[in-house]
């Protein structure tokens, strides 16, 4: 969905470095919720980083328009939130946290 403007995909916090002028885009595991003995919901949970500690000015733009191109695709958004990451030996890079919508599950899943 992001095409050229994400750097990096992954589920490895430490892998999330992006790359000037990219976004890396950090998938979460899912906060799983029950009902009784019964499997309700799976809560997914994407982090859109964007920058370097030396170009954060440029990273609301860069995060911006990831969360657009990612709305014009259909992602199943219900909110982004402004966040903060922190990657070992870089700092803290500007970030959006992106809480999906509940995924319809078929029977048997």
């Amino acid at each position: 969905m992001l095409g050229s403007l994400a750097s990096t995909v992954t589920i490895d916090a430490q892998e999330a470095r992006p790359l000037p002028g990219k976004v890396s885009v950090l998938i979460d595991p899912p906060d799983i919720s029950f009902e009784g003995w019964r499997y309700v919901n799976r809560t997914w949970r994407i982090a859109l980083i964007a920058g370097t500690p030396a170009t954060q000015a440029d990273a609301f733009d860069l995060l911006m328009e990831a969360l657009e191109r990612l709305h014009e695709h259909r992602l199943n958004m219900k909110e982004a939130k402004p966040a903060s990451f922190s990657l070992a030996g870089v700092g803290s890079l500007a970030a959006y946290e992106i809480t999906l919508n509940p995924l319809e599950l078929t029977e048997g899943e």
